[in-house]
Order: C-alpha cells, then sequence, then structure tokens
C-alpha cells in the first residue's frame, strides 16, 4: 500500500503572524513532529521571490508529510493542537495531496516513500528535489541557481514552483507542481537551460546527500 503525502504552503502576513510563523518553525528544528500514522516530516522555510534565493521570505512556509493511510492526515489537520497553532494565523493555505510513483535517494538518512504501483498515471504531477549541499561547494551552487532558476518562470505545464529548506545556504528543496509527466520530462530532460546545472551537479560534486520524488497528484487545494 502506497504511503499517502501532503504537502501544504502556508502564507502569512503581518508583523505578529510572521513572527510567530518564524518562531513554530524554529521549534520544529529541536522538536521533531509527531502524530498517529506519521511517518516522515518535514516544516521548511523559503527563500524570497520564487524560492531560490538566499534572502529568507518570513511570510511563507512549507510543511511536507508522509502517512501511512490518508485517514491519519485527515484526522491531524483537522484536529492536531501543533498544527492549528500553526495554520490558524494563517491567511492562505495551498498545497496537493498525493502517492509517490518515483522516488530515489535519502533525506537525512531515510526514504520513508511506499510506492504507488499505478505506472500509467496522466494526470497533474508534483516533484520534490532535496539536497543537502557540501559547505565548500555552496558558493558556486548558489552562484549559478539564479541563472538555472529564473528560466522555470513561464515553463510551459508548471502551475507552482518554490525553493524551501531547513536550514539557509546548505539544506536546500524544491516543490513543483506540473500539468503532467510530460511536461516536467519536456523541462528535466530536454531543457537546454536545465541540462548544464546536471552536469554541473555531477561535476562539482555538490550534493553530499539527495533525494528525489516524483508524485502522481490525488488533489489539489
Amino acid at each position: 500500500m502506497p504511503t499517502f503525502i501532503t504537502v501544504r504552503f502556508l502564507h502569512f502576513s503581518g508583523f505578529w503572524a510572521k513572527r510567530k510563523a518564524f518562531a513554530l518553525m524554529g521549534k520544529s528544528l529541536v522538536s521533531p513532529w509527531k502524530a498517529h500514522g506519521l511517518l516522515f516530516a518535514k516544516h521548511l522555510g523559503s527563500g524570497a521571490g520564487n524560492g531560490f534565493s538566499i534572502w529568507p521570505d518570513f511570510s511563507t512556509y512549507a510543511w511536507i508529510g508522509v502517512w501511512e493511510k490518508e485517514k491519519d492526515a485527515l484526522d491531524f489537520f483537522d484536529k492536531d493542537k501543533r498544527w492549528l497553532e500553526l495554520s490558524n494565523p494563517s491567511n492562505a493555505t495551498k498545497g496537493w495531496d498525493a502517492e509517490a510513483i518515483r522516488a530515489h535517494g535519502s533525506w537525512n538518512g531515510l526514504n520513508p516513500f511506499v510506492l504507488s504501483e499505478d505506472a500509467t498515471w496522466e494526470g497533474r504531477v508534483a516533484v520534490i528535489t532535496r539536497a543537502s549541499i557540501r559547505w565548500s561547494q555552496a558558493w558556486r551552487f548558489w552562484w549559478n541557481v539564479p541563472a538555472s532558476s529564473k528560466h522555470m518562470e513561464n515553463r510551459a505545464g508548471l502551475l507552482f514552483a518554490k525553493g524551501v529548506g531547513e536550514f539557509p545556504l546548505t539544506e536546500q528543496a524544491t516543490c513543483s507542481l506540473w500539468e503532467s509527466a510530460a511536461h516536467i520530462d519536456a523541462f528535466a530532460y530536454k531543457s537546454k537551460e536545465h541540462s548544464p546545472m546536471i552536469k554541473k551537479t555531477r561535476q562539482f560534486n555538490w550534493y553530499r546527500e539527495e533525494m528525489f520524488v516524483r508524485m502522481k497528484v490525488l488533489r489539489t487545494l
């Protein structure tokens, strides 16, 4: 049975709401999220603009959960006190629910995704790419990011993309939502702007850990 994935983006406006959201993000670094059926959870900050920036965006945070089953997630979002403390001050929550159809690599040594057997999915897909950047390569990585990320704007089939992370500079991830697998494949494998970034990743060995997850999107918020 595939694991159930929830991706949420919470937006906060106003000084006090942003301050509380930032404090709760800090809490998550020392106090892991726990709930019935929750296998894996990450509470992430985001970068300015489309997220691919060394400057933080104090108005937007991401929350990713991997669950044993959908009911566990629904109960959590409806009743969990810690989640409600985070989400109630937000003025908008968006995201998607999904099942993984492809996953490789690890995140903090873990790969909690049990794959769906639906290899014929033709609907919307979402992708999480995550990397732990070597300190010795951080400057080179961020030097190349602006040129690469700007080509995602107005990309055919791209519905949403945001850069997020656990720690500035070295713990980074990207969440993106696409109309179809064909659109993400065209960007990942055929884009003349994206290909050089992939080559540099291998050439300079930027990452000490990385993960890639492709999901079939069951619903969007």
